[in-house]
C-alpha cells in the first residue's frame, strides 16, 4: 500500500482538529487581508476570561490557487490557529482545521491534494491564546500578544507543453508542491493520445483533464493512480471521456512523499502501444554468491491496489507469493500483477513485468504466478534465465534454527517505493492449523513482507513470510513452510 508522511507535516498541519477541547462560542467579523502581505497585529486578553482570546482574519482562495500556507510568526507566546472554510468560527470545537501545538510560531498549509484538500472560496481564521493565565513577555505579564501573520497563496505554476513524441526529463523537488504541470496539444483527427512516465524510483500518479488543470479524482477526465512509478494511460476517441482536439493538461504527483524529490521522465505519443525504447529490457545482474542470488530472485509483487513480495522459484519465471497480496479491495483476484526486480540494493526494484495468475490455495494463502509478458505487453526475452530460489524440499525446520528473511517492507525506505531488506531471527515456534503447521520466528517482518522469502542458512527457500501478531511486548510473525505447496506446483515446476 501506498504510504505517507503525515507524521512529518503534523508540525505544519493538523487537520480535523485534534488537540485540547475549546468550547468557547464566539463570533467576530473581519475584513479580507491581501495575501502574501505580512500583518502585524496582536491577540488582546481582555475579558473575564483570558483563554479563547482571539485575531479573526479572512482569506479569500480562486480558482487558479493550487496552495495556501498560513503562518504565525515573532510571537512571544503560545499562539493557536483554527480555521472554516466558507463559514464564520462560532466555536473551537467545530472547525475544519487547526494547529495547537506546545508553539509560539504556529502554520497550517494546505494543497489542492492535502488529505482535506484546498478549495476555492473564503477560508475563516483565527489566531488563538489557549491559555487560561497571562504570558509572561519580557519578565512581565502582558495583556497583549503581539505577532505576524502571513497568508501567503501560490498556484502550480504555468505548465510544460509537450512535444509530441519527446520524452522530457523533470523532478518533483521536496522544496516544492510535489506536483508538475504538463500539457499536450490534440489535433483534429487525432485518433490516440498515449503518456507514459518512467525512469522514476518513486510511487507517482497522473491526472488529465481536458482544458484545465485538475488536482483531484473528481475533477479529471482521466486518473492513473495505483502502486506503480512507471504509469501509462492511453485515451482514444471511444473511450469514455472521447479524446477530442484541443489540450489536455496533466498533473503528475506524489501523494505519499514530499520530503525526497522524485525525478522521471515524461513522454506523450499518438499511438496506442508504448515507444519501441521502453520496452527495451535492461541487463539483469549476475549473481556473484548465494546471497546476491535470493536479492535477485526476491521481487516486489504490485496491483492496482497493494502491493508485496513474491520469490522466483524457477528459471522460467514461476513465482510464489501470498494470495492476499493480489486480492483487491473488494476481496477479488487483481486483474493486473506487476512484477519488479531487483537491479540494485541501493534503489527501489524496477518493474518490468506482468504476470498471469496460475493456481491459487485459498486457506493457505498462497498464490502461484508466472511471467507472461514485459511491462507493456512485449513479449518476454529469449535469453533470459531468471535468477530463482531452490527450494528446501527435503530440509527439516527445527526450533531454534536460523532464519533471514528477504522482502519489500513499507516500513523499509524513506520515499514512497522502498528498496529491498533483509531481516534475521529463529524459528521460535509452530502454529498447527487445519490445513497443515505454520512456523512461528521472532525475525522482522512487516507489511510488504507477504510473500517474501524465509531462507536458511544454505541460502535455499524454507517458506513465506505472511501474518504478523504483535503487541506492546513485541511480536511474533508467522512463515507458511513449503508442505503447503500441492505437489502439482511442485510438477509445474520440474521438482516433482
Amino acid at each position: 500500500m501506498k504510504l505517507n508522511n503525515v507524521t512529518i507535516l503534523a508540525v505544519a498541519i493538523l487537520l480535523l482538529v485534534i488537540g485540547p477541547c475549546y468550547s468557547w462560542d464566539k463570533k467576530d467579523s473581519a475584513g479580507f487581508i491581501q495575501p502574501g502581505r505580512r500583518i502585524s497585529s496582536s491577540v488582546v486578553l481582555s475579558g473575564d476570561q483570558v483563554s479563547y482570546s482571539y485575531r479573526t482574519f479572512k482569506v479569500r482562495v480562486t480558482e487558479n490557487t493550487y496552495k495556501m500556507e498560513v503562518q504565525i510568526d515573532n510571537s512571544s507566546a503560545d499562539l493557536d490557529i483554527f480555521m472554516n472554510y466558507n463559514r464564520e468560527i462560532e466555536n473551537y470545537d467545530d472547525v475544519d482545521y487547526s494547529s495547537t501545538l506546545d508553539l509560539h510560531n504556529e502554520s497550517i498549509v494546505l494543497t489542492r491534494m492535502s488529505p482535506s484538500p484546498l478549495h476555492s472560496g473564503v477560508y475563516y481564521i483565527d489566531i488563538v491564546y489557549p491559555l487560561d493565565t497571562l504570558p509572561v513577555i519580557d519578565e512581565r505579564e502582558a495583556i497583549s500578544i503581539p505577532f505576524g501573520f502571513t497568508a501567503k497563496l501560490s498556484s502550480a505554476g504555468s505548465p510544460e507543453v509537450l512535444e509530441v513524441g519527446k520524452a522530457i526529463d523533470s523532478s518533483l523537488l521536496s522544496s516544492g508542491d510535489m506536483v508538475k504541470l504538463f500539457a499536450v496539444d490534440v489535433a483534429e483527427g487525432t485518433e490516440t493520445l498515449r503518456l507514459d512516465i518512467f525512469n522514476t524510483r518513486t510511487d507517482l500518479d497522473m491526472y488529465v483533464e481536458y482544458g484545465k488543470p485538475a488536482y483531484s479524482f473528481e475533477e479529471a477526465d482521466y486518473t492513473r493512480e495505483s502502486y506503480l512509478g512507471q504509469e501509462s494511460l492511453v485515451i482514444k476517441k471511444d473511450s469514455i471521456n472521447p479524446l477530442k482536439p484541443g489540450r489536455y493538461f496533466i498533473s503528475v504527483f506524489d501523494r505519499v512523499e514530499d520530503d525526497l524529490s522524485d525525478h522521471f521522465s515524461l513522454i506523450s505519443s499518438f499511438s496506442e502501444s508504448a515507444p519501441d525504447f521502453l520496452k527495451e529490457y535492461p541487463e539483469l545482474p549476475a549473481a556473484g554468491n548465494a546471497l546476491e542470488n535470493a536479492l535477485y530472485a526476491t521481487v516486489e509483487i504490485s496491483t492496482e491496489t497493494g502491493s508485496g513480495s513474491g520469490c522466483i522459484v524457477s528459471a522460467d519465471g514461476y513465482i510464489i507469493t501470498g494470495l492476499h497480496v493480489i486480492t483487491d479491495l473488494s476481496g477479488g483476484i487483481s486483474d493486473d500483477i506487476y512484477v519488479s526486480m531487483n537491479l540494485s540494493n541501493y534503489y527501489p526494484p524496477r518493474e518490468l513485468f506482468k504476470a498471469e495468475l496460475i493456481d491459487i490455495k485459498r486457506d493457505e494463502d498462497l498464490a502461484l504466478l508466472k511471467l507472461k509478458s514485459g511491462l507493456y505487453e512485449q513479449e518476454l526475452p529469449e535469453e533470459y534465465d531468471f535468477p530463482y530460489y531452490q527450494m528446501a524440499l527435503s530440509e527439516p525446520v527445527v526450533m531454534g534454527q536460523e532464519l533471514s528473511f528477504l522482502g519489500y517492507p513499507q516500513i523499509g525506505g524513506e520515499g514512497s517505493k522502498a528498496s529491498i531488506s533483509l531481516t534475521r531471527g529463529i524459528v521460535s515456534g509452530f502454529n498447527t492449523m487445519d490445513y497443515g503447521y505454520l512456523i512461528k520466528t521472532d525475525g522482522e517482518i512487516n507489511s510488504g513482507n507477504s510473500g517474501g522469502a524465509a531462507f536458511n542458512n544454505k541460502y535455499q527457500l524454507v517458506g513465506f513470510p505472511m501474518s504478523v501478531i504483535s503487541d506492546d511486548g513485541g511480536q511474533i510473525a508467522y512463515i507458511h513452510p513449503l508442505s503447503l505447496i500441492p505437489e502439482e506446483w511442485l510438477s509445474m515446476m520440474g521438482l516433482y
